[in-house]
């Protein structure tokens, strides 16, 4: 269950991150239970190859709620006509732009940051850190995991887990767990050794 505000997704690469969060959003059915998701979910994906459906209202909207996203994410008006020359920060903008826009009951994004300079990355978390509705976020950001989440999803298949506290909290944590249990099976293999001498 989760409820307002950002969480954030960690784990291995290939562990699942991404299914989880187009799972999250219908994007994708369960082989086995299944999910209750609010009736508006959207998934932001890394890639920024098409520009999103509602561009054009986005972009041609002069509600209060567009003109603050655009200013605050330096989108402009022009960026639609532009896809294809955009760079991927200005890309990632404007799909950001108008998901946050949409005002989705669940927002999932997927690497927001990756191969953006510091510029954009700040922008981006700025406009993320406005969002008030249930919101997932894959990141290898810690920064940006640490600034915005205050819970964390662990993947490691087969188990989901979920933690409270920021990335480096969390990532802190599990590392304690790892050594723990590192400790322990040295303490016990010498047992298993001897056992298997007698």
């Amino acid at each position: 269950h989760l409820s307002s505000g950002w969480c954030g997704v960690i784990g291995a690469n290939g562990a699942g991150k991404s299914t989880l969060l187009q799972l999250a959003c219908g994007r994708l059915q369960p082989l086995q239970g299944s999910i209750a998701a609010p009736a508006l979910a959207l998934y932001c994906p890394q890639r920024t190859d098409d520009p999103p459906a509602e561009t054009p209202a986005f972009l041609q909207s002069t509600e209060r709620d567009a003109l603050l996203l655009k200013d605050r994410l330096a989108i402009a008006d022009d960026f639609g006509a532009r896809w294809h020359t955009l760079s991927h920060g200005e890309r990632k903008r404007l799909q950001l732009g108008v998901a946050l826009w949409l005002q989705p009951d669940l927002l999932a994004v997927d690497e927001p940051t990756n191969h953006l300079d510091a510029y954009a990355r700040g922008l981006i978390a700025q406009a993320l850190a406005s969002f008030s509705g249930i919101g997932l976020l894959v990141s290898h950001d810690r920064e940006l995991l640490d600034r915005l989440c205050q819970a964390c999803i662990q993947v490691a298949p087969p188990a989901v887990t979920w933690r409270p506290g920021g990335a480096s909290a969390v990532l802190a944590i599990l590392d304690q767990e790892r050594q723990a249990l590192q400790r322990q099976r040295e303490i016990d293999r010498p047992r298993i050794v001897a056992r298997q001498a007698r």
